[in-house]
């Protein structure tokens, strides 16, 4: 049987869709990674943010229940908070700087925990979080793939997790092979951008950093045995204007509302805004003093 035109015009449009058709993405495995499974199942990500986020809202629970007298309650899930997030920066220190892989996965693990801490200071407890973390006088220990170990302190909890991101992009700059040099330069620039805001709230750990440890802060330079920066200082001066300008994935948590179970379950304003108020009040009546003291002279 004859073919029409029909079936060649179909013909064609079949091929050019297929000349056209985006080639499927790799799919990330434990073997194209070169990890074992406990390894692979360390850098995934969904369990790590399911037990923060639980931790955040077990927080609130508890504002909820005893804003007024419940601090001491608080402040253990707060340091609970602190002590979890040890083993996620732990994977990434072993797993995306010591042996060099998994970048997207790592700086995704990163964000979690920056972001979720964040999301703890939006519990607007009776205590403020940041000064408990400020003076508790807690660590714990991580082991660098440098072959040192190093404590950091709840005093200075943003500084943690940029000192892990600083040495994960220094690593995966300096990587020299074709692939990652060619094809993952936007993922490397994605996750500049993301450290670069996420790092804004460490007080010694300046972007792009140093990687200086607690005992050598004086003199803010890199201890031994650490990572280059030489290819992560080149990148960021010469694609400037590409990581800057593109869009932040960073999230803005704002103060949440919760319950002063002391006075009919009334909802209580959070302590910036309730902080903001009370100047307006002050400044207004500074003002009604004036405009009277003008009346009188």
């Amino acid at each position: 049987m004859a073919s029409t035109g029909n079936d060649k015009k179909r013909t064609n449009t079949t091929s050019n869709e297929s000349a056209t058709k985006k080639p499927r993405k790799k799919s990330v495995t434990a073997k194209s990674l070169g990890l074992t499974k406990h390894e692979f199942n360390d850098i995934k990500t969904a369990p790590i943010k399911k037990e923060l986020n639980a931790i955040v809202k077990q927080l609130a629970c508890e504002v909820n229940d005893d804003w007024h007298d419940g601090y001491e309650e608080q402040a253990e899930t707060k340091m609970k908070w602190f002590n979890a997030i040890q083993e996620p920066l732990q994977t990434v220190l072993d797993i995306g700087v010591g042996k060099g892989v998994a970048l997207v996965q790592c700086n995704e693990i990163l964000k979690i925990v920056s972001d979720s801490f964040y999301d703890l200071l939006a519990v607007p407890c009776r205590l403020s979080t940041m000064d408990e973390f400020r003076d508790w006088e807690v660590d714990f220990t991580l082991n660098m793939p440098w072959g040192r170990k190093s404590k950091f302190g709840s005093s200075h909890p943003y500084d943690i997790w940029s000192y892990v991101w600083v040495a994960l992009l220094r690593v995966h700059s300096a990587k020299d092979d074709s692939e990652t040099a060619e094809n993952n330069e936007d993922i490397l620039l994605r996750c500049i951008k993301d450290a670069s805001d996420n790092m804004k709230g460490a007080e010694y750990m300046k972007f792009p950093g140093c990687l200086v440890l607690y005992d050598d802060n004086a003199n803010l330079q890199d201890g031994k045995n650490v990572p280059s920066s030489t290819a992560l200082d080149q990148l960021i001066g010469d694609k400037a204007s590409a990581w800057e300008n593109l869009p932040t994935t960073k999230k803005e948590h704002r103060m949440r509302r919760t319950i002063d179970r002391r006075f009919d379950e009334s909802p209580i304003e959070s302590l910036i805004e309730t902080e903001q108020k009370m100047r307006t009040m002050v400044d207004n009546q500074i003002a009604l003093q004036e405009i009277l003291k003008s009346k009188n002279t």
